[in-house]
């Protein structure tokens, strides 16, 4: 085989692995919480909640997420958003 058809095949291969690596890194994305897929406040998580007939609302930072505890239909649950995209955490996160 000629050299420069090597180059190109080994350059094309090169860039396919990359691309393949960075699709793969991506955090896997759960679904909308805040429309937008743009960075989030804490306030703007506290008011969807609420919109949403959640109470006794508590949130944290942890990271990049907003932890919330809340309360409805008279039972605990915890939501967790992405900051930075305002969508819920994925559930390939398996660190509770």
């Amino acid at each position: 085989m000629n050299r420069s058809l090597m180059w190109t095949l080994g350059g094309v291969f090169l860039v396919l692995v990359t691309i393949a690596a960075v699709v793969t890194a991506v955090p896997s994305r759960g679904p909308v919480f805040i429309a937008g897929d743009q960075p989030v406040t804490e306030d703007q998580v506290r008011q969807k909640l609420a919109s949403d007939g959640w109470s006794n609302v508590q949130i944290v930072r942890d990271g990049r997420y907003f932890e919330a505890i809340a309360s409805k239909d008279g039972q605990n649950n915890k939501i967790v958003v992405d900051s930075q995209t305002g969508r819920l955490r994925g559930t390939d996160d398996d660190d509770d």
